[in-house]
């Protein structure tokens, strides 16, 4: 087994310029990159991911240290389709593509079919986006927003906001402004601090929601007691 598993290790190390303790890392989150063949498998991948998305040695080292499992996966079966739909559709260039890839390269693996085609579908319903670029625009903005969960938080959260602002316009053009909005919990964020804010009797508008959602709990209890 030992003879098995030290070149692997070797190889990770030398083609990733990792060291032994990266290495360790990256095969804790992933130990099934043990049980792949280098030649066939490990090789092959990373290649592809330098080549396709024209990464330096620095940045396939930095996407796989995020993403282990991405030498696991099939690169025709999968990533490939996977990242030619949504160059595709969002119609992005090389540069932007290779860059929302390198910020959130799950989108490598998600589902076309069950999360990012419906996620599509809804952002240009709900956002009033007419055109695939517009979406592209938003995504750029917070690239995990294509694989949020339509029915536990992209939905809810759009309607927490408008209800809360009492105009959904406004939610709509913050959302669109700035996506990471989406991305704070309704339960443990943004609707206890909501009820402290009405309590204090603050005027409830963007500016105050971005108090509310991107605040450190140090800073949103200093802002809260100065309130007091």
């Amino acid at each position: 087994i030992t003879d098995n598993i030290e070149p692997k290790l070797c190889y990770l190390q030398e083609r990733l310029h990792l060291n032994q303790t990266q290495v360790a890392k990256i095969i804790s989150k992933q130990p099934t990159i043990l049980c792949m063949n280098v030649e066939s498998k490990l090789e092959p991948n990373i290649s592809w991911l330098q080549e396709r998305l024209n990464l330096t040695d620095a940045q396939v080292s930095k996407i796989i240290w995020k993403l282990p499992q991405l030498l696991t996966y099939s690169t025709s079966d999968k990533m490939e389709p996977n990242l030619d739909w949504f160059q595709k559709v969002l119609k992005l260039s090389n540069s932007q593509t290779q860059k929302i890839v390198m910020r959130f390269p799950h989108i490598l693996y998600y589902s076309v079919e069950d999360n990012m085609k419906p996620t599509l579908t809804w952002l240009k319903r709900r956002l009033l986006l007419k055109h695939n670029s517009e979406v592209a625009t938003v995504i750029e903005k917070h690239q995990p927003l294509f694989c949020y969960s339509i029915e536990t938080n992209l939905e809810p959260t759009l309607d927490f906001y408008s209800k809360a602002l009492g105009n959904e316009k406004r939610a709509i053009a913050m959302l669109k402004h700035d996506p990471i909005m989406f991305s704070y919990s309704l339960e443990k964020r943004l609707k206890p601090r909501l009820k402290q804010a009405k309590e204090l009797e603050w005027d409830i508008d963007e500016g105050t929601f971005v108090k509310i959602a991107k605040y450190t709990e140090l800073s949103w209890n200093i802002t809260v007691a100065k309130n007091l």
